[in-house]
């Protein structure tokens, strides 16, 4: 079934999941402030368009250095509503009023008020998504908010009304993309992230050219779709993974840090003064994050029956039984012994009640109203 290799499976996802949304957090929140530079240079649709343009580029560069697909569950039919909806929320409405909210506030206004993507994406995932967070993650919850407040505090004197609006609206999209992601996030992340690029670029790329509006320049071009495809595209494609190994509580946390990053760079590239507003705010996300790393959530609950495909592999020690199912032409009770690569295809989860560290994550959405 092809890359033995990656037998070598690190044993805490969770952490993986952590990496992956800070780095993603990194990409986005670098994106922002590089977006206002350019913003004057077309309309706001045309600007999205070549954002998710560069997006699609770039992951479609990805994909082709990634020749392990088959590790991986792709888009099913059943998939196609959810996707539809994370396109047009998060890959249309959201960058096109992030684009006109950024011409009417300034980048460091603008960049502080994306902490509003951590805060809806949070109470969709808890009040919606029936997602938990434990008592150590609603801390570093507040420590990362309190974070947000320490920045935004002060920053907005120049901000207009229409501004503000159109990037909570932006934020709000990317709040409902984020949990109908999460929702995908069983699925090939590479391929999600790059319909979602292609389903948005072309459709905007078509109307903005019909009606008549012209490409930048090209030196403002190439700056957009490099911005989109780090940005966008490999920030899109790292948050996918941190949400699978996250849910979108936890994501919604460690992501909230790219406004952080918007900020360390308006410092150290654009020359702005570092405020003790700034320096305890830092030290807020910065604890925050470290106490999010260290959360550990266990208790006993019960598995009910479940069939459906995404990528898993066999523990060979028998320890995690949550993938020990059996496979066509092998013996039975071998699947953890000769299946322990990554692999992805159809199957089904007896019912089980036991307890071990987790997360709301695709196998982990039950009751904590009460002990299980």
């Amino acid at each position: 079934m092809g890359s033995h290799w990656a037998t070598l499976i690190s044993p805490n996802p969770q952490r993986q999941g952590l990496i992956a949304g800070l780095l993603a957090a990194l990409f986005f929140g670098l994106s922002a402030p590089l977006i206002s530079v350019v913003s004057g240079a077309g309309s706001p649709l045309i600007i999205a368009a070549l954002l998710y343009a560069g997006a699609a580029f770039a992951l479609l560069v990805v994909r082709g250095f990634v020749c392990d697909h088959d590790q991986e569950s792709p888009v099913q039919w059943q998939d196609l509503p959810p996707l539809l909806g994370l396109t047009v929320l998060g890959g249309m409405v959201a960058p096109i009023a992030l684009v006109q909210g950024l011409s009417l506030l300034s980048a460091g206004s603008a960049s502080l008020l994306l902490n509003l993507e951590a805060v809806f994406t949070l109470l969709i995932a808890v009040l919606i998504g029936r997602e938990h967070l434990s008592r150590r993650g609603l801390i570093a919850a507040v420590l990362i908010l309190t974070g947000a407040v320490l920045l935004t505090e002060g920053s907005l004197h120049g901000a207009t009304f229409q501004g503000t609006v159109l990037i909570v609206g932006a934020c709000l999209a990317w709040g409902i993309d984020n949990n109908l992601s999460q929702r995908l996030s069983l699925r090939d992340p590479l391929q999600i992230a790059l319909l979602k690029a292609i389903g948005a670029s072309v459709p905007m790329l078509l109307l903005a050219l019909a009606a008549g509006q012209r490409l930048p320049a090209w030196p403002e071009l190439l700056a957009l779709l490099a911005i989109g495809g780090v940005g966008y595209g490999i920030s899109i494609w790292l948050d996918l993974l941190a949400l699978r190994h996250l849910g979108a509580a936890r994501e919604a946390l460690v992501f909230s840090t790219a406004p952080f990053v918007g900020l360390l760079f308006s410092l150290l590239v654009l020359r702005e003064a570092f405020t003790s507003a700034m320096a305890m705010a830092s030290a807020a996300m910065a604890l925050g994050v470290a106490v999010l790393l260290q959360e550990h959530h266990s208790h006993r609950h019960r598995h009910q029956p479940l069939r459906h495909a995404h990528r898993h592999h066999h523990d060979p020690s028998g320890s995690d039984p949550h993938h020990n199912h059996d496979h066509p032409g092998e013996p039975p009770d071998a699947g953890h012994q000769q299946q322990a690569y990554w692999h992805a295809h159809e199957h089904q989860h007896a019912p089980m009640e036991h307890e071990h560290g987790h997360v709301s994550d695709g196998h982990h959405r039950h009751d904590h109203s009460q002990k299980q």
